[in-house]
């Protein structure tokens, strides 16, 4: 590329050379288990994970995992010298939490990836904030409850994992604390000092090999606090109601959803998914939780009190009659194999493995769903129908099925 005015740099650019992937995992000496795809990237993708999440919260420290979460960008120590020194890197640095997990995200270039991986480990994992950095970052943190408030979708699931597990358990509560300016900062430190140990970590990426992924982590494992790993979130799926009135202009949003098994044995689900989603006009979801949990199948439906519980009872007509006689899958089994793919060729790579391992499943081979037949298929609609329902609605309640009503029309 000759330079120019706008580009006064006289340069040759050459693709990377095409190679074929390589998935590698090994638990490290530290016993930080590592995941890789490594490939002539031009960019790194890390997945930084802590284990725990707000499944493990006390009462008391109900939305710390969010909290500290969001605290990763708050501060002179941890957040903003960080973040500008990853942004020197070229970086790209990010956070998320779940009911499972902490999950630090970073993006940068293979020539920078140990010196940003490092950053990350030493400054918000080794080292934990001071006190005032939570009690100031709570306003960047309370923009994440307005968020949520004006997300119905993710409302509707917080109260269909609610439905399906029990208000009071790890997998049935909410993410959020009941009253941002009632969470204590010692219970915030209480949690972080629990969690954030050497044994309950766990680290992936896609574009660097597995043997330079590991010598960073070693080296920084050693100032990491040793400690016990966080029991995984295990609740019973028991089923049941929850529901809350919410002002969507009179609308409501409907949530149904059945216990998924884990491990393999959730593969059939996965194909039921897919073909109901084919068919209705209702949006599909599935869920997937680590340790032998399992997960959440459902179907998700908007509108009027009206429209919303007759799209509700299509998709129910559409499971008996899957149960009754599974239609021809290849299209869904497709679909499946294909989001799959994407999945670990895409940005998120780092995430697809990182969720993998939580499951205990192969990543390579999660989607491949070759196998599943349409009685199996068929199997998983008839147990999904006898199940005890997880049934959930937000916003306008009056003229929407009642929790008998939906049980009846299961049947």
């Amino acid at each position: 590329m000759p330079a120019t005015v706008e580009f006064p740099f006289d340069v040759t650019l050459a693709p990377l050379a095409a190679a074929a992937a390589e998935f590698k995992s090994a638990t490290l000496a530290c016993g930080i288990p590592t995941m890789t795809r490594n490939y002539n990237a031009s960019t790194v993708s890390v997945d930084i994970a802590v284990g725990g999440g707000s499944g493990t919260e006390s009462a008391e420290q109900k939305g710390a995992a969010h909290m500290i979460s969001t605290a990763a960008f708050a501060g002179d120590f941890g957040g903003v010298d960080l973040v500008r020194n990853l942004e020197r890197m070229g970086a790209t640095f990010g956070s998320r939490s779940d009911k499972e997990q902490i999950v630090y995200t970073l993006k940068v270039s293979p020539t920078h990836a140990e010196d940003a991986i490092a950053a990350v480990m030493q400054d918000v994992i080794a080292h934990a904030p001071e006190p005032y950095v939570y009690q100031e970052n709570k306003a960047f943190t309370q923009v994440h409850y307005d968020k949520f408030a004006g997300n119905h979708s993710a409302q509707l699931h917080e109260l269909v994992h609610e439905a399906a597990f029990g208000e009071e358990s790890g997998l049935g509560s909410s993410m959020f604390a009941a009253n941002l300016n009632k969470l204590g900062m010692g219970a915030v430190e209480a949690y972080r000092a629990a969690h954030f140990v050497r044994s309950n970590l766990s680290v992936a990426a896609s574009g660097m090999s597995q043997e330079r992924l590991a010598e960073v982590v070693q080296r920084c494992a050693e100032t990491i606090p040793e400690g016990a790993a966080a029991k995984p979130t295990t609740c019973a799926y028991t089923g049941g109601s929850a529901q809350k009135r919410a002002d969507m202009d009179g609308n409501s949003v409907l949530g149904l959803a059945f216990p998924v098994p884990a491990g393999a044995a959730a593969k059939p689900y996965a194909v039921l998914q897919a073909l109901l989603g084919s068919k209705m006009s209702a949006s599909t979801f599935m869920y997937t939780f680590g340790g032998s949990t399992g997960g959440l199948m459902g179907v998700e439906a908007c509108g009027s009190a009206a429209s919303a519980s007759a799209d509700l009872a299509a998709a129910v007509s559409e499971l008996k009659a899957i149960a009754a006689k599974c239609p021809e899958i290849e299209g869904a089994k497709n679909k499946v194999a294909l989001d799959s793919f994407l999945a670990l060729e895409g940005d998120a790579t780092a995430h697809a493995l990182l969720s993998a391992h939580s499951r205990g499943v192969d990543a390579t081979s999660a989607g491949d769903v070759r196998s599943v037949t349409a009685a199996e298929v068929s199997a998983a609609a008839t147990a999904a129908l006898k199940a005890t329902p997880a049934y959930a609605v937000l916003g306008t309640t009056a003229g929407t099925p009642s929790y008998a009503d939906v049980s009846k029309m299961l049947k």
